[in-house]
């Protein structure tokens, strides 16, 4: 009996080992967590290596803050050599190596780096935290870059990308940035809390036909309205528009379409990238004057979408003042108001924004942050300008009257009063005035335009001003100069 006894304890032994081999083994299956979903902000340059496919391997280093510095090496294989002098500890199915201090110094708690993370099945990627901001670059050519300003990132710089085109081309009408570098070009995209950049090695050059700018790669039906990322795949979707066909589309890099949505009338504005449960899954905002629509990766719509105010929409913007995910949805109306909604559609509370009289209404918002105050710029169908609180009250008043019919820009300064806005004229003149005295500034009349940007576009920075007109861009320096 007793012999009995202990070969059954030695069989569920054994089974038990052979379970706990394989519950940690199994990584082709993504049984073994992923170390990206966890690693804390200590750690400032995080890179996945796919040099054997099977078994990506993920390196974390940082300094705490004694000034000693942190690495540690994460391996699916849990018969991985640990190097000379390491240690390391079972994690989630895997190992973590590293020295004492640096296994000491792990947690479990992800932050701004956890959430700026992307990877993709045999892409060599590399993420880290630079006194700018934050980048992201991938060995399949993209680079993500968290900047309040548009630069060209080291990783195009050092491919040959020297240069923000200059030129005349269609492509600067649908980016923030043009480069071009060994084997093609790299493209911009404002997101607006960072710029993604795309290499394109089929771009074609442009052809200059009398003063109109034809770019033969470009589908003159189909407009970018914006780009958001796919947390599925961990790779990027283009939002587009088919003016042809009536419907806004997510492609995805390989020029699949991810989704689709048809609509009555076209598009207001951008789309916006939204993490509407700040759980690293993303969705889609756009508006048309029908309605706002949040569209989730697989095509639906958020519960509480599409989003139908009682009159047409005339203005639509996302903002997130802090960065934090805590979007409000600005919807200007026909009828002269301007609702903000947040999360499933629901109206926010404290929001007191004055409805307008005698048939104004809202068509262009922005937000302006000025030193530490924040305004929300409403410029009207009658030219007239408001500069609001968060809560919708005004912030501020300016007499500045400003052309509706395209988008503005601006030129902060250390205040709202200096602060200029450049925008377009009823005869396409470019103009400046401060906000404060409402007088003609800087590049007031000086050029004829069809849109005006501001950014820094030779790293230096300093913001400049581009200029678009008849598919020619220049730039001018913060003196009015025009920059060769």
């Amino acid at each position: 009996m007793r012999q009995l006894l202990i070969l059954v304890s030695a069989l569920a032994l054994a089974y038990l080992s052979v379970v706990a081999y394989f519950s940690v083994k199994m990584v082709d299956s993504f049984d073994a967590s992923d170390p990206t979903n966890y690693a804390s902000d200590i750690f400032t340059t995080w890179t996945i290596s796919y040099a054997n496919p099977s078994l990506p391997v993920t390196s974390f280093s940082g300094m705490n803050e004694l000034g000693e510095t942190l690495q540690i090496v994460h391996s699916y294989d849990v018969d991985a050599v640990v190097p000379e002098g390491w240690e390391f500890v079972e994690w989630r199915g895997g190992l973590l190596m590293g020295d004492i201090l640096s296994l000491s110094s792990w947690s479990d708690k992800p932050g701004e780096m956890a959430l700026r993370w992307r990877s993709e099945e045999g892409v060599n990627s590399r993420l880290f935290k630079s006194a700018l901001g934050y980048v992201l670059e991938r060995s399949n050519n993209e680079v993500v870059v968290w900047e309040d300003e548009v630069r060209i990132p080291k990783y195009v710089f050092d491919r040959g990308g020297v240069d923000i085109e200059k030129d005349s081309s269609d492509l600067n009408y649908k980016y923030a940035a043009v480069v071009r570098a060994k084997g093609g070009t790299y493209l911009a995209v404002d997101l607006g809390d960072r710029y993604a950049w795309v290499f394109d090695g089929g771009v074609s050059q442009t052809i200059v036909v009398e003063d109109d700018v034809i770019d033969e790669s470009v589908d003159t039906h189909e407009s970018l309205l914006g780009v958001v990322r796919n947390h599925r795949t961990r790779s990027d979707l283009d939002i587009l528009y088919d003016s042809e066909r009536g419907v806004v589309e997510a492609v995805g890099e390989d020029g699949g379409v991810v989704w689709a949505v048809e609509i009555e009338n076209d598009p207001i504005g951008l789309a916006y990238e939204i993490d509407i449960y700040k759980n690293g899954k993303y969705q889609t905002a756009f508006a048309t004057s029908d309605g706002v629509f949040l569209i989730d990766v697989n095509g639906n719509s958020v519960k509480g979408y599409p989003f139908k105010p009682s009159s047409d929409i005339t203005g639509f913007a996302v903002m997130d003042y802090d960065k934090n995910r805590k979007y409000r949805f600005l919807i200007a109306t026909l009828d002269g108001k301007i609702s903000n909604i947040k999360g499933e559609g629901v109206r926010t509370s404290g929001w007191n924004f004055k409805k307008l009289r005698d048939g104004v209404f809202v068509e262009h918002m922005h937000h302006i942050r000025v030193g530490s105050k924040d305004y929300i710029y409403a410029g009207c169908s009658d030219s007239s300008v408001q500069l609001l609180k968060r809560a919708g009250g005004k912030r501020a008043s300016t007499s500045v009257n400003v052309n509706s019919n395209s988008a503005p820009a601006f030129r902060l300064s250390s205040n709202i009063s200096k602060t200029s806005v450049l925008f377009i004229d009823a005869e396409g003149w470019l103009r400046e005035y401060t906000f404060g005295d409402a007088v003609e500034v800087g590049m007031s009349g000086m050029v004829k335009a069809d849109r005006v940007q501001v950014m820094d576009t030779n790293s230096d920075g300093k913001k400049e001003v581009v200029v678009h007109y008849k598919g020619e861009r220049t730039v001018w320096n913060t003196r009015n100069e025009r920059i060769d």
